[in-house]
């Protein structure tokens, strides 16, 4: 799907509404025979056959929005010759033809599309048999609203236009990122498993040859195997846990199960499902989980905050709690999670004292 057809997907009126509704305004065309004395059975029948056709252009204007502007151009031709025949069409239409006008076009020519709209309004208002003061009432409420409808339209549309070019730059930015990523696991596996498996083999064949002749060397060469298949294992496994991500909400969850277990309450705030890239999101759900566990493990707590906000550029996370604090110097886990977090372009602030505090701040693009 391009650009223009998802903007046109989203610009379907965000709160919900549905488009159909705005048929009812065609109800305003039955005002030229309500406020004409003269009106006869005649008028009613004109002004129900010019709401028919204009609901069904509208509706198939909008289901095919390709044919925006010449729905538009065709309503207006059907509001005019209902507007001579003795309705208040052009007191309706115009405003449903601004509103197909602002499709996809620079100001400057939905300016000109504004214009010509407000000229035929009140050329059908000088030529309507409709007498005066109604003639006003019935045309004069479309002048000010083809401008509001449509300059709002076009707000609209802009704005899905510029949403669909943040989230295609967003998913371009995950793309990248997991491509990256992923680069970087296949150099650390080789470098891992080639220079292990390398040891291993060429110590399997020492073992070999020592088997019959020093059997002590060789049971101490395979125990030496043994150990480095294992630190091979532990590193491979690092590795990889480090290239999978970690959804923050499910880490969310296991943290307070961890908290209420240990009988710290737990206090949530801000908002969690946040668009994040998959780099960033994994990052702040790996900080929470180390400095959940130092709570529960090392901070003898009664509570615990956890909250996580986002503001235009960055988004931080925060855990505080009430505890003992701590004077021990910066373990492997908080050195392993400030190592994420500055690689992410980030950065972490830790602080101690009555309670530990843990401030997380990593950039990301606007929402």
């Amino acid at each position: 799907m391009s650009q223009e057809s998802a903007v046109r997907e989203r610009s379907v009126h965000r709160s919900g509404f549905p488009e159909w509704l705005y048929l009812g305004f065609l109800l305003f065309l039955f005002l030229g025979p309500a406020f004409n004395p003269d009106s006869t059975a005649g008028d009613w029948v004109v002004a129900a056959a010019t709401t028919i056709a204009c609901a069904v252009i509208y509706m198939f204007a909008i289901r095919h929005r390709a044919f925006r502007t010449p729905a538009a151009v065709v309503m207006l031709a059907v509001g005019v010759v209902s507007t001579l025949l003795g309705t208040a069409a052009m007191g309706v239409v115009p405003i449903y033809s601004a509103a197909l006008f602002a499709g996809f076009v620079s100001r400057r020519a939905l300016i000109r599309r504004l214009g010509v709209l407000t000229l035929l309004t009140v050329a059908a208002m000088a030529l309507s048999p409709i007498p005066p003061p109604f003639v006003f009432l019935a045309f004069g409420p479309a002048l000010p609203l083809i401008w509001l409808i449509g300059f709002s339209v076009e707000a609209d549309i802009g704005l899905s236009r510029e949403t669909t070019s943040l989230r295609a730059e967003n998913a371009r930015v995950q793309y990248l990122a997991t491509v990256t990523e992923r680069e970087r696991i296949a150099r650390d596996l080789h470098d891992l498993a080639g220079q292990a498996l390398t040891a291993i083999a060429l110590r399997s064949q020492l073992v070999q040859r020592l088997a019959g002749t020093d059997p002590g060397r060789a049971v101490e060469e395979a125990a030496a195997i043994e150990a480095t298949a294992r630190e091979t294992l532990a590193s491979v496994r690092k590795t990889v846990a480090g290239w999978q991500q970690v959804v923050l909400t499910d880490e969310l969850d296991k943290a307070t199960t961890a908290l209420n277990a240990a009988g710290v309450e737990s206090s949530i705030e801000g908002e969690w499902r946040l668009d994040l890239a998959p780099s960033v999101e994994t990052v702040l759900a790996l900080a929470l989980r180390e400095a959940v566990t130092n709570v529960v493990r090392h901070a003898e707590a009664r509570s615990c905050r956890i909250s996580l906000n986002r503001g235009p550029r960055e988004v931080s996370l925060l855990v505080s709690d009430d505890g003992r604090g701590s004077r021990d110097p910066e373990g492997s886990g908080l050195r392993g999670m400030r190592e994420r977090v500055v690689a992410a372009g980030g950065t972490l602030a830790f602080t101690t004292g009555p309670g530990t505090s843990l401030l997380v701040t990593i950039p990301v693009g606007a929402p």
